[in-house]
């Protein structure tokens, strides 16, 4: 009986939790991973993303003499 709460209880917080969505996260080049992990986390942290979502990352170099510190 104990084990059939416990799976109900499981089941009512997997109905109320947020839809996984996949969210993008660019990688600037001069980033380490620890950098872009706590973008991340913070991204959670602030509401604006979820545990539960799919972080994917994406990194990319500017053609020369077009960026910021050419």
């Amino acid at each position: 009986m104990k084990e059939s709460l416990i799976r109900k209880a499981d089941r009512m917080l997997e109905d109320r939790a947020p839809e996984p969505q996949m969210r993008f996260v660019w990688w600037d080049l001069d980033e380490t991973y620890d950098m872009v992990e706590a973008r991340i986390r913070a991204r959670i942290a602030s509401g604006e993303a979820s545990e539960n979502d799919e972080f994917v990352t994406f990194t990319w170099r500017r053609p020369e003499g077009e960026g910021p510190h050419d």
